[in-house]
């Protein structure tokens, strides 16, 4: 089979899975989980070989029905596509923890549904990560939302029905912009295709130009929940089912921060527009969104609504890391990408597993439970050291980069920004660490509670254990995120 045929097949696998997902289940739905997760493990089969191509021949593409761009649909797979391997391994983990989790936790009328959704909110992401033309970039952006939408909802519970109508509506406003800016850049180049705008935008009027950058960088903000415009986030990832949680935090916002690189990668190639007072915005942006989004974290009680208020400030690092757009600043962005997706996922599942085996949410309620679950609160606490940023766990690497990135571009105030909100991160997941630890039960059962179901630990373990190893062999994502950012920085002389 060639590369071509993979390319399409990254797509076409979870989709037609999806599809067969409500056939396959059963009456009562049972089957929907192991079927699920045997088509995302042929998923990442084939997101593995692609990766593996990608790092020895460079980007590739395929073009459908033989037509090449600008005329054709074109498939492109470079190393920000890479991200299609993070999509597969978490989505993979996270169908294998809702077997138990999605039984107790969801009706069995909705199960077939629920796995349904999961996979198709995973091929509007694969489809995204690996499209080469806007059309069919916003296409699958819709497939992932409404998907997502759904997922939020799913329980059927008042407060997750809300929380899912909030997410619609920003959701909403997100695809307007996105969709006014792909037209405004089809009527000013009279093509869809990304590297034939890019060649075709150099003679545009920069008015139109300049609007169209911002409808779609707003547009994509919105969708990785950027301060101020994150209201949606919080409710929506707190409230839904913690596997959809750790895919909503670990992959759906960082498409919008894959789209915010899709933009760059076309005015960068274009040289239509000099983006340095754009690029000033999004580096105050993301340096408010760390200070504040860490802020709110501080005085939540609620473990779930702790990690989604620390997603505002982790998408921080990556907006700033863009806007610095300095080589080292935009590695640590790519990276972060990768590495926070990682994280988040480990800490959400195991937010999930304790609240599963304990009926308790809130920190005070959870206090020693680190006594009667020691595995899962012990992998909860690396990934807390790692999305802190302590070395040699992997979320060190990446603010590393952007702090030296910040240096690099001649603002040393940003790196410091950088380091506060590390510290104010420290602040809330050390209250998290010593409430497992070192406070003694409010609940008397709490230490009676065991270990989830091994369906639900493994994938948690795993997770927690590459929060080191990214950390240890960090030279791993480098090797293809390197060449992406020089490229990248090419046509500014970077």
């Amino acid at each position: 089979m060639s590369f071509s045929a993979l390319l399409v097949g990254i797509i076409v696998v979870p989709l037609v899975g999806a599809l067969l997902t409500p056939i396959v289940a059963g009456r009562n739905g049972n089957a929907a989980g192991p079927w699920s997760f045997g088509v995302m493990s042929l998923t990442s089969v084939i997101a593995l070989l692609l990766l593996m191509h990608v790092v020895e021949v460079g980007p590739f593409s395929a073009y459908l029905g033989g037509w090449e761009p600008p005329y054709g649909i074109e498939l492109r797979f470079d190393e920000f596509s890479a991200s299609v391997s993070v999509i597969c391994l978490l989505g993979t983990l996270a169908i294998l923890f809702s077997f138990k989790y999605a039984a107790k936790e969801l009706p069995a009328g909705r199960l077939r549904y629920y796995y349904t959704l999961l996979l198709l909110n995973l091929t509007g992401m694969l489809g995204f990560a690996v499209t080469g033309d806007l059309f069919n970039l916003f296409v699958f952006m819709e497939i992932l939302s409404l998907s997502g939408y759904a997922l939020v909802a799913v329980s059927g519970k008042p407060t997750a029905e809300m929380a899912a109508f909030k997410y619609l509506i920003m959701g909403a406003v997100s695809s307007l912009l996105v969709l006014f800016g792909i037209g405004l850049l089809y009527s000013l180049t009279g093509s869809l295709n990304m590297l034939d705008i890019s060649r075709r935008l150099a003679g545009a009027p920069k008015a139109p130009a300049m609007l169209a950058l911002a409808a779609l960088a707003v547009g994509f903000l919105v969708k990785a929940g950027i301060f101020p415009v994150h209201i949606w986030l919080p409710d929506a990832h707190a409230i839904a089912p913690s596997p959809v949680s750790a895919m909503l935090s670990g992959l759906v916002v960082k498409i919008g921060l894959l789209g915010m690189v899709r933009v760059y990668q076309m005015y960068y190639g274009a040289r239509v527009l000099d983006l340095s007072a754009f690029n000033t915005v999004l580096v105050w942006l993301g340096a408010i969104a760390i200070v504040m989004g860490a802020f709110f974290a501080i005085f939540q009680e609620d473990i779930k609504m702790m990690l989604a208020y620390s997603t505002i400030s982790n998408v921080g690092y990556i907006v700033m890391g863009l806007g610095l757009a300095s080589e080292y600043a935009l590695i640590g962005a790519a990276v972060h990408i990768f590495n926070h997706a990682i994280i988040k996922a480990a800490l959400f599942l195991g937010a999930g597993a304790l609240i599963y085996q304990t009926g308790y949410r809130n920190l005070t309620d959870l206090r020693g439970v680190g006594r009667s679950m020691p595995l899962t609160t012990a992998a909860i606490s690396v990934g807390a050291v790692s999305i802190v940023g302590i070395p040699p766990t992997a979320g060190f690497l990446c603010k590393w980069y952007i702090a030296l990135g910040a240096f690099e571009a001649g603002q040393p105030f940003f790196g410091v920004v950088l380091v506060f909100g590390a510290l104010f991160i420290f602040v809330y997941y050390i209250r998290m660490v010593n409430a497992f630890y070192f406070q003694e039960p409010v609940h008397p059962e709490i230490l009676d509670a065991t270990e989830p179901p091994m369906s639900m630990l493994v994938p948690v373990l795993v997770l927690a254990a590459l929060c080191l190893v990214m950390g240890v062999l960090g030279r791993i994502p480098l090797t293809f995120i390197e060449p992406a950012v020089e490229r990248l920085l090419a046509p500014l002389g970077g």
